[in-house]
């Protein structure tokens, strides 16, 4: 008997939640226990599967917190090179962080509506662990690299020039720390896209006047 299109939308529907069901078991022992302290038969057991499903979704055990990353190279690389020309790459890159935290929030990826609340717990988890912390920073090299030739193309500079290679770094720097900042701290949790977008414009309102005052 043929599969249907009906049994395969089913089939991906249960695959997805258990691999949320496993990432949320695993953060929360993360959070409980420490990344080291925790074992994969540890996040199997709270997930309710078996070790050998935990490895099959994640084979490798940092994969549980570095997986389905919505904010993606190929996707800002697209936007910046979308522009108008009047439009300048740190307005660009707002409105990439806009569209971007919209569709996380209701793509329904996050079946449970707490994808906020997962991603300051990830960022947590990650900043704890010098090596973790290590490869989130390195995986953040390339978004600098575009966003600097986009800033350069504005100034009229390349995008090794000190002002762009400056202004990416510090706007992918506070996009990353922003979760960990006192203001998102402060928010109500879980907090929603709209009132992290605010902390988003004061990184951009930041990076625009230091690039603006070091012409």
């Amino acid at each position: 008997m043929p599969v249907t299109t009906e049994q395969v939308d089913r089939q991906e529907r249960r695959k997805r939640r258990t691999r949320q069901a496993i990432q949320t078991a695993a953060l929360e022992l993360f959070a409980e226990r420490g990344y080291r302290e925790t074992t994969i038969s540890d996040i199997a057991e709270r997930a309710d599967v078996a070790p050998r499903t935990v490895t099959v979704h994640f084979p490798a055990k940092e994969e549980l917190l570095f997986d389905a990353e919505p904010f993606t190279l190929d996707s800002l690389t697209r936007r910046l090179g979308a522009r108008e020309p009047s439009e300048p790459a740190l307005y660009a890159l707002r409105d990439w962080m806009a569209s971007t935290m919209a569709e996380a929030e209701t793509s329904g990826s996050e079946l449970d509506g707490r994808f906020w609340e997962r991603r300051a717990l990830r960022a947590r988890i990650i900043n704890t662990e010098p090596e973790l912390r290590g490869r989130a920073r390195a995986s953040y090299y390339p978004f600098e690299r575009v966003l600097a030739e986009a800033i350069g193309k504005d100034l009229g500079q390349s995008a090794n020039s000190l002002i762009p290679r400056l202004a990416a770094l510090s706007a992918v720097a506070g996009l990353r720390e922003l979760y960990e900042s006192d203001e998102a701290q402060a928010l109500a949790a879980p907090p929603n896209a709209a009132e992290l977008l605010k902390l988003v414009d004061t990184v951009i309102r930041f990076t625009q006047a230091g690039a603006n005052g070091a012409e």
